[in-house]
């Protein structure tokens, strides 16, 4: 079966969208501004059932997020605790307007607290003062929450699929590793240490910090707070499975357990002058803290230089966050919403301080198994913690420094990689894994931005080659019908028996990859490579005195005869299966045309070109191949001659390139193009039987083309060198 119908132009095609656009364009413009606000479509359907789960999600949260944002501002991000309190309350207030996961907890996280504590380090003199440290932190906020909305409003959240979830997982296992080494000389009081420094360097601080001698009670406190929390965690996570399942939501909270007793404790100590640990210290009372970002664009050329790794990295924690959570809990994000969201989230929070916010990962579990049902959740925690702001920030003075510390060595434990996970990851695919290596090795070695930089660039130019370099298969019929590489494992034939080759004289041909620019030379050197193992050649020949210098073709002929090649069929038709090729360019059309004159040079006869399978957005491309009179015909390189061309060779090619006979006088391109299709079909076997019996058929003419062997000694032309 063969295609029927001339297909649309890609010019029509695009009219005819646009037409349509402009006809939906009122319909589509209030569907697009109402799906900015998804609180619209859910909320008059709120009820008390859902209200109970958010308060209970939104109460168990809370209890989590305040120790963490405290804990992340002040030991990671480098700036004073009330910051990451304002970075929590306002995401999770603003979030709950835009959300499209019920699960996302918005706020301050580990990985972006660290990177921006390191950005703030590296841009800023060491000299800074807290304010210019806060006001740069925030101006970080504003200018990536500006690209985030961008990025969702022109519905571009695509680029985060460019980075592999083994390159996330790389570079978040490095950041956790980093975190828990940085954490280790304030868990042991160990002061004057560069925790901004690579993991490898303070790592090696702190071990002689060890030897030159610790604060015992910061220490003290650190190591209790630690195996407390992990007591907790592990502790009654075995009793909710052996006991009761109830035990578990206690263990959510073991951060403000661990939190609110070791206050308590430094609380009663605090007038014994004998006893000296380090605590957070004042947390001014309520928003009293507020400090405005500057938005000025000759002070965004600084803020400027780290942010595209804070954008990739909120952009890639909060996707896969949401991404996770929706599929374990049966429904879907729009991940372009999601990005307006935080946006929005962080240009709003900019302007009381805050520093940038994403999806943090512990929160989300916790809240995700605390029964949460819909954004409204995030809302009622960011009410809390206002609430906690406004009443709580006295007590907030005695909290030990080691035991935040405690807390997030405690909390860095997803972001590690699962070893049996990274076991898998070397099973399935070995770029991937060496992908995961790059990220985890650079940051262990350097730091998350330059971790960042080089994974990415490891992934793109993954990317580029497996498009550059496909798969290139010369196909065989298989027992059930499919035509496959024989070559291929996994499809179980137990000999070559099995399976059947084309008629003689037939290649079948098939590239795994879009046919376009990256890899239009490489198709036409493995066409190329393909033809001249498999079929003699029967082209022109040259006398020796006229050949070109790089003219090797005796070398060649040798080659073959040690590979016992003597004895080919002579090439009749090739079959290109188009099954895997999503899109055909400019130089790739360019390409098959070059092909249709190198198979002709090469069997010195017209040599017919069958497509199978071509999508019917790119069939109106491929039909140039039998319309156009040459390659030269279409070449728009500056040098090209401008020539509508006769073909190469001792044969003539007719308007279809010698795949159809020449018509005579028809005037009529649309007759043209309805005769063309019929080298195009749904299926190979129904290819293979036209183009086999048309070839029969052709050869058996009397006005064939005389076939010019090279049996005299002498040897084929430089083109046919040049093309093979």
């Amino acid at each position: 079966m063969s295609y029927q119908r001339v297909p649309q132009s890609q010019i029509q095609e695009i009219r005819a969208a646009s037409n349509k656009l402009a006809k939906d364009f009122p319909q589509l413009s209030k569907q697009y501004l109402l799906g900015l606000f998804p609180i619209i479509d859910w909320l008059p359907r709120y009820n008390v059932q859902w209200l109970t789960g958010d308060f209970i999600a939104g109460i168990t949260v809370t209890l989590v997020a305040i120790p963490q944002a405290i804990a992340y501002a002040s030991r990671l991000a480098l700036l004073p605790a009330e910051y990451g309190l304002y970075t929590s309350f306002i995401g999770l207030l603003v979030y709950a307007l835009f959300a499209t996961s019920k699960d996302v907890t918005i706020g301050t996280t580990a990985v972006l607290s660290l990177l921006v504590g390191q950005t703030v380090s590296n841009v800023l003199p060491a000299t800074a003062t807290v304010a210019e440290r806060v006001i740069f932190s925030a101006s970080l906020a504003f200018w990536t929450g500006i690209l985030e909305t961008l990025i969702g409003l022109f519905r571009i959240g695509i680029i985060v699929d460019f980075v592999p979830i083994p390159v996330i997982a790389g570079f978040t296992s490095g950041a956790g590793i980093q975190i828990i080494i940085g954490q280790l000389p304030a868990l042991f009081g160990i002061k004057g240490i560069n925790t901004n420094n690579a993991p490898y360097q303070v790592l090696g601080d702190w071990g002689r910090g060890l030897s030159a001698g610790i604060s015992k009670y910061d220490c003290i406190l650190g190591i209790t707070a630690l195996v407390f929390i992990l007591l907790l965690k592990y502790g009654l996570d075995y009793a909710s499975k052996k006991v009761a399942n109830w035990l578990k939501y206690i263990g959510y909270l073991r951060n403000a357990i661990v939190l609110i007793i070791y206050t308590g404790v430094s609380f009663a100590i605090r007038n014994d002058k004998t006893i000296k640990f380090s605590v957070v210290g004042n947390i001014p009372y309520g928003l009293s803290g507020i400090i405005q970002p500057n938005v000025s664009l000759s002070y965004a050329g600084d803020v400027f230089r780290a942010l595209p790794t804070v954008l990739i990295v909120s952009l890639l924690e909060h996707l896969a966050i949401g991404k996770t959570y929706g599929r374990l809990n049966g429904y879907t994000i729009n991940p372009n919403q999601e990005l307006v969201a935080i946006g929005v989230t962080n240009i709003i929070s900019s302007f009381v301080g805050a520093f940038p916010a994403t999806g943090s990962f512990s929160r989300s579990a916790i809240k995700s198994a605390s029964g949460v049902r819909t954004p409204f959740a995030s809302f009622i925690t960011g009410v809390l913690v206002v609430i906690s702001l406004f009443t709580l920030t006295g007590s907030m003075y005695y909290i030990p420094n080691a035991v935040l510390s405690a807390i997030i060595i405690a909390a860095i434990g997803e972001l590690l990689s699962n070893l049996k996970v990274v076991t898998t990851l070397f099973e399935v695919e070995l770029l991937d894994f060496v992908g995961f290596c790059i990220a985890l090795i650079v940051t262990f070695f350097s730091n998350i931005e330059n971790a960042i930089y080089a994974s990415v660039a490891y992934s793109l130019l993954v990317l580029i080659v497996r498009v550059a370099r496909p798969k290139i298969r010369v196909l065989s019929r298989a027992p059930n019908g499919a035509w496959v590489d024989e070559s291929d494992e996994g499809y179980g034939f137990d000999s070559a028996a099995e399976v059947t080759s084309a008629p003689e004289g037939i290649l079948v041909f098939k590239i795994d990859e879009s046919l376009t620019y990256p890899n239009s030379s490489f198709f036409l050197t493995s066409l190329a490579a393909a033809v001249q193992e498999r079929f003699e050649y029967a082209g022109p020949s040259v006398a020796k005195g006229d050949r070109m210098w790089n003219d090797n073709t005796e070398s060649r002929l040798l080659e073959r005869k040690r590979k016992g090649l003597q004895s080919l069929p002579l090439l009749r038709a090739v079959v290109f299966d188009f099954s895997a090729i999503n899109h055909v360019d400019f130089t790739g059309l360019q390409t098959l045309l070059d092909a249709r004159e190198d198979l002709e040079r090469f069997a010195g006869r017209r040599v017919e070109m069958h497509f199978v399978n071509v999508r019917r957005r790119y069939l109106a491309t491929v039909l140039r191949v039998p319309l156009a009179s040459s390659a030269a015909s279409i070449d728009c390189t500056p040098a090209a001659p401008g020539v509508k061309g006769t073909g190469s060779g001792s044969f003539k090619v007719g308007n279809f390139g010698g795949i159809l006979k020449p018509k005579a006088n028809t005037g009529n391109e649309e007759v043209r193009r309805r005769d063309a299709l019929k080298y195009f079909h749904v299926s190979v076997d129904n290819a293979i039987l036209i183009a086999d019996a048309q070839t029969k058929s052709i050869y058996a003419q009397d006005d064939h083309v005389e076939i010019v062997t090279a049996g005299n000694g002498e040897f084929a032309s430089e083109e046919f060198i040049k093309s093979f």
